[in-house]
């Protein structure tokens, strides 16, 4: 990942929501730009798997 370039990610989200994973990301010692990009590529890789899973069959 050195050396990569970065842009931002935008998430959209009511007041209520971001409360909610401020609070979760606090519990968890990270940001809550680290906590939503974790958990969107925890879903990506899930999803990546599943399309290969199906490729093979």
């Amino acid at each position: 990942m050195e050396g990569e370039k970065k842009v931002k990610l935008l998430v959209y989200a009511t007041e209520d929501q971001r409360t909610r994973i401020k609070m979760t990301a606090a519990k968890l010692q990270m940001s809550m730009s680290q906590l939503i990009l974790d958990s969107v590529l925890e879903q990506v890789s899930s999803i990546e798997a599943l399309e290969r899973k199906e490729d093979r069959a």
